[in-house]
């Protein structure tokens, strides 16, 4: 086994390890009961058994780092896999440990839980899943396969001049625009339940809900564009640029019917050496760059930019792939 591998096996372990050392440590110096939910401000409101705490926090720590190191010896698993595997996975346990922490370390010498206020340890338990960037850093990113496309048409080049000199085209997912608005309903709902109930777990709660309902409305509609500076995508909703490739950085240019499940999912998709806009089974643009790093677009004609970007690389590179 390299080396990388077996440390950042270790770090997996590392926090229900410090978890235990600290358990074994305080515990004399600890309560009957730990506090576990604070409101937004001032001491705990909840508390729980100090062992049944220590037990639900050692065996989480543990139980993600056993899944974690053994999904790291799948022999299916990829390089690119294994980073992701053991880099969760030691953020979740960090984050956990930080819990932990802010529980027990902040109830030293205390006789009351419900006396016990959170103060920075909440910030520290958000900041230690960095923690997880150590296992990316000790394993090897490996190569990126890129995806086969055995269906692959031909295009035949266009100047850009014959298309006024830029061609744009609005994409949009039925899927995504269902998915977005039941999240802005249920999102709707939780303000309306914790407006004024001080729950910081609850306020906090709605505040992921507002973000996530963002990031799939993001998804909802796109504007394509190809103009002499290169292939854009933008999100209609909020104008915010999702991908931008210059002429002079792509290789090919191919259209093919896009399979999901081979470039990562639906949405849009990000792995090693490649990333997609899948909406659908069906056509779409892909574009290789001269890394060897791809890009996937679904679209209903695809041909039309193929043919602008194909005409924009010049007579060298007239060619579909």
């Amino acid at each position: 086994m390299k080396f990388g591998k077996l440390l950042a096996i270790v770090l997996l372990w590392v926090p229900a390890a410090v978890i235990a050392l600290t358990w074994n440590l305080w515990k004399a110096l600890l309560p009957s009961e730990l506090p576990t939910h604070w409101s937004n401000s001032g001491p705990a409101d909840a508390a729980s058994s100090a062992p049944e705490v220590f037990g639900w926090s050692v065996g989480i720590a543990a139980g993600v780092a056993l899944v974690a190191t053994v999904l790291m010896f799948v022999p299916l698993a990829g390089a690119w896999t294994q980073r992701a595997t053991a880099g969760i996975g030691a953020a979740v346990a960090a984050f956990v440990l930080g819990i932990w922490l802010g529980s027990s370390a902040s109830s030293i010498n205390v006789t009351d839980p419900y006396t016990v206020e959170l103060g920075a340890w909440l910030l520290f338990a958000f900041v230690l899943p960095l923690y997880g960037l150590l296992p990316l850093w000790l394993l090897p990113k490996g190569d990126a396969r890129p995806v086969r496309l055995s269906n692959a048409d031909a295009v035949a080049p266009t100047r850009l001049a014959a298309a006024g000199g830029s061609w744009h085209h609005v994409v949009t997912s039925k899927l995504f625009i269902i998915v977005a608005a039941i999240m802005l309903i249920f999102t709707v709902f939780m303000v309306s339940t914790s407006i004024g109930s001080g729950d910081g777990a609850v306020n906090f709660s709605m505040i992921l809900m507002v973000l996530a309902t963002l990031m799939v409305a993001v998804l909802c509609a796109f504007r394509v564009s190809v103009d002499e500076r290169g292939f854009r995508v933008t999100s209609m909703l909020f104008g915010i640029p999702i991908k931008r490739i210059r002429v002079a950085t792509i290789d090919t240019v191919e259209v093919a019917v896009l399979e999901p499940m081979a470039w990562g999912g639906w949405g849009y998709r990000v792995t090693p050496g490649r990333s997609a806009i899948v909406l659908r089974t069906g056509p779409g643009l892909v574009i290789t760059q001269r890394d060897q790093k791809q890009f996937a677009i679904s679209l209903d004609a695809p041909e039309a930019p193929a043919s602008l970007l194909l005409g924009l690389l010049g007579p060298a590179e007239d060619q579909a792939g």
